[in-house]
């Protein structure tokens, strides 16, 4: 990484011209990719498999507690690019803090979704609770199945935290980043990101 400048700064420079991005974003995942998964200090650029997320949690309060844009993946292959204009710490609540998180869900009941090919293997219970929750939305639990069928306990994020207040640049750079990372799945003939895998 360049000296003193984040990985979502590197990104939010290139946003404007894509093959730029495309660029900055391979040259990310290969320092991401040849890095060693986190085991303690800084979670910034680097693979957190999701166990280990409260102990990262408490060893770097400081960038949990930030906005940005995080990546969840498995071995080498991103599976998602995701956004929070909050703190990761309150946005990863969906993921892994609450007991009806995608991760707790992939674990719970992996055995079944793959079985079952789809939403099918959760419990009518599971199935019903989110609906009422979420608007009928399926998107969680659809995150849950993919956890499972891509094997819950490779599963990891990376946090690509954004230090100023314009918040609205997060946006921007996610807009511009998902077909980017899209393009980059298909190119290693990878299967599509969950952002657009519907």
């Amino acid at each position: 990484m360049m000296s003193g400048q984040s990985a979502f700064s590197r990104l939010l420079q290139a946003v404007d011209n894509r093959e730029q991005l495309q660029q900055e974003y391979d040259s990310l995942l290969s320092e991401l990719f040849q890095s060693d998964f986190w085991k303690t200090g800084s979670v910034e650029l680097r693979r957190v498999v999701w166990t280990d997320a409260g102990e990262a949690r408490f060893a770097d309060s400081k960038t949990f507690g930030l906005p940005g844009l995080y990546i969840w993946g498995v071995d080498t292959r991103p599976l998602y690019v995701g956004i929070t204009r909050a703190a990761f710490k309150k946005r990863f609540a969906r993921y892994i803090w609450s007991d009806r998180s995608q991760c707790k869900l992939a674990r719970a009941y992996g055995g079944a979704l793959i079985a079952a090919g789809g939403i099918d293997g959760f419990p009518a219970e599971i199935r019903d609770w989110y609906k009422r929750s979420f608007r009928g939305s399926n998107v969680r639990l659809e995150g849950a199945v993919r956890f499972a069928q891509e094997g819950i306990d490779k599963i990891w994020f990376t946090l690509l935290p954004h230090e100023n207040d314009k918040l609205e640049e997060i946006r921007v750079l996610e807009r511009a980043l998902i077909p980017v990372a899209e393009q980059w799945n298909k190119q290693h003939k990878y299967s599509r990101l969950l952002n657009l895998a519907s």
